[in-house]
Parts: structure tokens; C-alpha cells; sequence
């Protein structure tokens, strides 16, 4: 793993090119994805077969020659763990049949059992087998806050009107909520470095539902204790941790706390203040437009440009898109963008 250009630049560490992968490298706008895809009518049930999963994350690695590869999993696997009845089907977005509805379901919860995500663990274990040796693979969770929504919401929202009015209303469960889900993550997390992952990165892909005041009280805080748990376990403290905060109501150098190595910005976020702000100290990792994959081939060129040039001297760069890839994306696109960063 020392010539991993990822983990050098996790390290602070210049690279000639910048290392790249992408959110959602694995995923719906590749044909390859899809023929598995059709295979399985809910898209929880393919995330519990290990082998169907490392063969999809290798897709992208085999297609592109990406500097990282990402666990095939989905972020929502702890909310299921809870017996939460979470199932995707297809076209639909995630489901609960039994979301937390009442203050009285958290002090009702299952105890979490880390053993019921041994499929996760098995799929760390099966994707390594087929990675080329020196390739990192990235293994994730869902924030605690991210989690929470979900659960509490019952699926995917435009407004989660329901969380926030149990925020509203039982604040105090709320968070006794987020720290079962925080030990929850942690030990998830140490698991998936016990089977294999060499970096891990948090999605706080809600983080745009708070206000500057509850993104520190019901996002970050938690985030804080998962990451402080995993940096004083001597099984994960080496590893490296990425953060990815969707359109925070917070200027994103305020997340940029010690236990992280890497801060991940959304496409919204402008990467030059950024960087000059967390030089020397974090890694930074964005932050494309997904949608610039949409435009021409010049286009897809000058935006690439810009930012490799904004970050060409930075040490730690990883070059990302600032969202997940779409299904609307034409892999041909894809291409053409990773030809530029390297470039």
C-alpha cells in the first residue's frame, strides 16, 4: 500500500497527478451494474450477497483504473440491523415499515448486534480477494444525524417534516437516539477494518436538513464521538477518516476537527477558500458538479482544469465529484473526465 497515490495523499503527501475515485463509482449508470441489477427485486437483498458485491465494486476499477475502490454496501444497513424493516424496491427509494414513530420505539429498540452485519464484513473480506494489491479500499457509514433522519422519516424526503418535528418535540430521545447510533457506527466501522477496509469515510448526506444550531448539537457532536471512539481503539486508530457534509448551514472549515484526515466538499462548497484555509493540516477531497457530466466533452475538460489547477500544489489532494454520480451520467463522460484530472 505505500504506492497508493489515495493514501499518500490521506497522509499529506504530494502526488505528480491527484488520485481520484468518485461517490457512487459503483452504481446505476454503469450497463455492467445493471444486468447484475435486474437480478434481485429488492436492492437490499443483492447488498447482502458478498461475492455479487465485490464483483460490483470492482466494475468501475476494471472500467476506469480508479485509485480507490469503495465497499459495495448501502449506508442504511444499521438502521436495518434495528429490525427497522427497511426494504428498496425497484424505482422506489429506500423504505421503512417500522420507523421510529414515538419516543417510546427508541427506549423499545432491539440492542444492536453487530453480527447481524457480518454480510457487510464478508463483502470487505471478498472484495479484497479480487483488488489489485496496492488498491485501498474505502469502507463507510452513514452519520449518526443521517441515520436518524432515516429512520425517524421512514424513508427519503424533500422535506423530512417528520424528524424535524420530533426533534421539535423530543429532543432529549432524539439524542439518546444518536448515541445508540453512534456506538452503533463504531463498531460497524472497527469491524470493517478487522475484515480489511483501509480508510473509512462518514457521509452526513442530511446535513442540509439542520440549522447552524442543530448541526452542532444533532450532527456534528455525534460525529465527534464516533470519530473519537474509532482514533482511541488501537484497532482503528491508524486509519485514515474522511468527511462528507452535504451543503452544511456551517462553513465547512468549522468541521475540520482533529480526529479527521480528509474533508470531503460538496459541489457548492469553493474549493480555493477552502484549501487555503485547511493547508498543511487536512486533506481535501471534491468537488465536481456531477451535472458538469452532463455537458460537452470541452466542458467536462475546463471544469477538470480549474480545479486541478486551484489544487496543484496542494499536498493531499483527492480529486472527487462534490455529490454522488447519477444514473443519468454517460460512462463515456466519465471517462473523459478522469483522462483530464491525469492530464
Amino acid at each position: 500500500m505505500n504506492s497508493s497515490k489515495f493514501l499518500k495523499a490521506l497522509n499529506l503527501q504530494s502526488n505528480t497527478t491527484p488520485p481520484v475515485w468518485f461517490m457512487r463509482q459503483a452504481g446505476r449508470y454503469l450497463p455492467e451494474y445493471q444486468e447484475i441489477r435486474k437480478n434481485y427485486t429488492n436492492f437490499l437483498d443483492m447488498c447482502k450477497q458478498p461475492e455479487t458485491c465485490a464483483e460490483l465494486a470492482l466494475q468501475p476499477i476494471d472500467r476506469y483504473g480508479l485509485d480507490a475502490s469503495i465497499l459495495f454496501s448501502d449506508i442504511l444497513t444499521i438502521p436495518d440491523a434495528f429490525n427497522l424493516g427497511l426494504a428498496f424496491h425497484e424505482g422506489e427509494g429506500p423504505k421503512f415499515s417500522n420507523p421510529i414513530s414515538s419516543a417510546e420505539d427508541i427506549n423499545h429498540l432491539d440492542a444492536f448486534d453487530v453480527n447481524t452485519l457480518d454480510y457487510v464484513f464478508k463483502a470487505v473480506e471478498e472484495t479484497k480477494k479480487l483488488l489489485p494489491k496496492d488498491l485501498p479500499l474505502i469502507g463507510f457509514c452513514g452519520s449518526p444525524w443521517t441515520l436518524a433522519a432515516y429512520s425517524i422519516e421512514g424513508g427519503g424526503s424533500k422535506d423530512f417534516y417528520k424528524t424535524k418535528s420530533f426533534m421539535k418535540h423530543h429532543p432529549a430521545e432524539l439524542q439518546k437516539f444518536l448515541e445508540i447510533l453512534s456506538n452503533a457506527c463504531y463498531e460497524y466501522l472497527r469491524q470493517q477494518v478487522l475484515s480489511g477496509v483501509n480508510a473509512i469515510q462518514i457521509f452526513d448526506s442530511w446535513a442540509d436538513l439542520l440549522s447552524e444550531t442543530d448541526l452542532e448539537i444533532y450532527s456534528l457532536q455525534y460525529s465527534k464521538m464516533l470519530t473519537q471512539l474509532l482514533k482511541t481503539d488501537p484497532v482503528t486508530s491508524n486509519i485514515p477518516i474522511i468527511l462528507f457534509e452535504k451543503a452544511p448551514n456551517k462553513k465547512i472549515i468549522d468541521f475540520a476537527y482533529e480526529d479527521l484526515s480528509c474533508i470531503s466538499l460538496h459541489w457548492q462548497e469553493d474549493i480555493l477558500t477552502i484549501s487555503n484555509e485547511l493547508s498543511g493540516r487536512f486533506a481535501i477531497q471534491g468537488n465536481l458538479n456531477p451535472k458538469v457530466l452532463l455537458e460537452t466533452d470541452q466542458s467536462i475538460y475546463e471544469e477538470v482544469k480549474k480545479i486541478c489547477t486551484i489544487m496543484k500544489e496542494y499536498p493531499g489532494y483527492i480529486f472527487n465529484l462534490g455529490h454522488g454520480i447519477t444514473p443519468d451520467i454517460d460512462p463515456e463522460k466519465v471517462k473523459i473526465m478522469i483522462d483530464a484530472i491525469r492530464e
